[in-house]
């Protein structure tokens, strides 16, 4: 595996920003983007489980601000109130303000999802620095407000323990496609299932969806009626929440990685898991995708019938060396895209 210098952006990290009181705070649900990136930066985590209004939320980070006085504070949004919240407190306390803006607080799909998060959009131009996870997202930002200190950071690689714990579930793991899921309504899965099943390739092989399906009830009986009715209890595996040293054991193992969100402007985790072990990624091909990833990578789908099949077929079966070689190359374009943008981050926080 090529591992591009995560040491050297650690030292330089502890060089730069040494001495900054800096930091993370998210609200409701830790994404593994925010985990992840204030891990590689060295910050303070501070995530409050909270649902709407957040009440318990807004007076916990309202006493965490005041008693730390930090110098520097990363929100995780989509949450528009801790946004607002957060910009209010830093105009008393006088600590700078960095927005980390994921999808849906900037491309909101439905009227909940507007009054949520798009009512306060305008904050976004009172923050010191906005970060955009992908370049499309940073030209859509850019379309909805006129703060211009936007720059694109990419997610960290993630540093996959040596030490990992085989699954209770005996199966041949190397012959496993892992669909990390969120359970949110971007991922289809029932129609990857389907399609999956309809492939040649699930006559030997074992897709297997992780991720805490309480998350999306509906969806996750919807998926069992299927196995059941399709008799494929051997080839669909439902794990729900599995610890991180079963999930690194899979993804270590498995034989590809499905990556995949419907929603524009989204970049999924899971494919800077897939680049981290250096597994072929099944991805579909949205514009984000394409522009972050290159149109010539063979390993894209369509939603339309049959699409994702035959790309199961020719990238797990008749072509799988191939696109092997062409994951390595690739995954040295986006470790060193990821990199750049972090370091450029660091410069930024070290004269802001």
């Amino acid at each position: 595996m090529n591992n591009v210098s995560a040491i050297d952006i650690n030292t330089t990290i502890q060089s730069q920003i040494k001495g900054l009181g800096i930091v993370f705070i998210a609200w409701r649900r830790l994404s593994r983007r925010t985990s992840f990136l204030s891990k590689e930066l060295g910050l303070e985590l501070f995530f409050v489980f909270d649902k709407l209004p957040y009440i318990k939320a807004l007076w916990k980070t309202m006493n965490f601000l005041t008693f730390r006085k930090p110098d520097i504070v990363f929100v995780q949004l989509p949450q528009g109130p801790l946004l607002a919240e957060v910009e209010m407190i830093s105009k008393r306390i006088g600590f700078k303000v960095i927005a980390d803006v994921h999808t849906g607080f900037i491309y909101p799909t439905s009227i909940k999802e507007y009054i949520l998060n798009g009512l306060f959009h305008n904050y976004l131009n009172k923050v010191d620095l906005i970060l955009a996870h992908n370049q499309l997202q940073a030209d859509l930002i850019k379309s909805k407000i006129s703060n211009e200190k936007i720059i694109v950071v990419y997610d960290p690689i993630p540093k996959i323990p040596q030490n990992t714990k085989e699954p209770k579930f005996n199966i041949d793991l190397s012959r496993s496609i892992l669909f990390p899921a969120s359970w949110a309504l971007d991922e289809p899965l029932d129609f990857i299932a389907i399609e999956f099943l309809k492939s040649y390739v699930a006559n030997d092989h074992i897709l297997i969806i992780t991720g805490n399906y309480r998350r999306n009830i509906g969806l996750y009986r919807k998926l069992r009626e299927l196995i059941e009715k399709k008799k494929a209890k051997n080839k669909i595996i439902l794990t729900g929440y599995i610890p991180d040293e079963e999930y690194y054991h899979i993804l270590k193992l498995c034989k590809a990685v499905i990556a995949v969100s419907d929603k524009e402007y989204t970049l999924p985790h899971a494919l800077w898991e897939a680049i981290a072990v250096e597994k072929p990624f099944i991805i579909l091909n949205t514009k984000t995708m394409i522009t972050e990833i290159g149109r010539s990578y063979p390993c894209f789908f369509t939603m339309s019938n049959d699409s994702l099949r035959k790309i199961l077929e020719i990238c797990l079966d008749k072509s799988y060396s191939h696109i092997c070689k062409i994951v390595k190359s690739k995954a040295i374009e986006l470790r060193l895209k990821s990199k750049n943008s972090i370091e450029m981050l660091i410069k930024i926080i070290s004269e802001i």
